[in-house]
């Protein structure tokens, strides 16, 4: 039992990396998304709240920048939850 559990703590630390990883490259394709193609940037900034705002320089980067830390921080919980727990 106490190795089935220590399997499953690997594998959520594992899955904490790769959302870590998943939101440090968002960004990236946040701004292809947009900024693709002419017309879907149009389309996406004559959307409704969250979509209207993509086309200022402001929004787009503390959006950016939060999806890059919130990654950072997954990553540093990982790294730290190894070390500490998963010790063999």
């Amino acid at each position: 039992m106490q190795k089935a559990i220590k399997i499953l703590f690997k594998l959520a630390i594992s899955a904490l990396f790769d959302l870590g990883v998943i939101f440090i490259f968002s960004p990236l394709f946040l701004y292809w998304w947009i900024y693709g193609d002419y017309n879907r940037y149009l389309w996406i900034i004559s959307g409704p709240f969250p979509y209207s705002n993509f086309g200022s320089g402001p929004f787009l980067s503390v959006l950016s920048g939060g999806l890059f830390v919130v990654g950072m921080l997954f990553i540093l919980v990982s790294f730290v939850l190894r070390n500490k727990c998963c010790k063999d």
